[in-house]
């Protein structure tokens, strides 16, 4: 007999449930999946259902979709143009204070790699 899953949430590299029995076990364990598969019948019945493959196919199918999300919010950014990312970046940085952030989270440069000069980011306040 296997050892259980330490994650029963564990997926899969296709998605699916490594150990769909747990996965069962831990959604009906915890309050707070409970309550939001509560708002979607079909869903829940699915998710607790007996039928495995149908519930197998469903994981499969949302992670599928979170992929594919995933893949287009890449093309997006990678097809935005240099001047499109300089329009959208107006707001100037220290970048001695952007060294020592970066310092702070533990990624070191020493003065031989400190080449940003002139940084901009996004106005976060004004999008709103």
């Amino acid at each position: 007999m296997s050892e259980p899953l330490s994650d029963p949430f564990a997926l899969n590299p296709d998605g699916s449930a490594a150990d769909p029995a747990a996965f069962r076990d831990a959604l009906r364990a915890d309050a707070e999946k409970m309550a939001s598969l509560d708002a979607d019948p079909q869903l829940r019945a699915v998710l607790l259902g007996e039928d495995v493959a149908a519930m197998q196919a469903l994981l499969q199918q949302a992670y599928q979709a979170q992929l594919e999300k995933a893949r287009d919010a890449g093309r997006w950014l990678a097809e935005r143009t240099i001047d499109a990312q300089r329009a959208s970046a107006t707001v100037p940085r220290d970048t001695a204070q952007l060294y020592r952030q970066l310092a702070e989270s533990g990624l070191q440069y020493g003065p031989a790699f400190r080449l940003l000069r002139n940084v901009h980011v996004p106005d976060v306040a004004g999008a709103s």
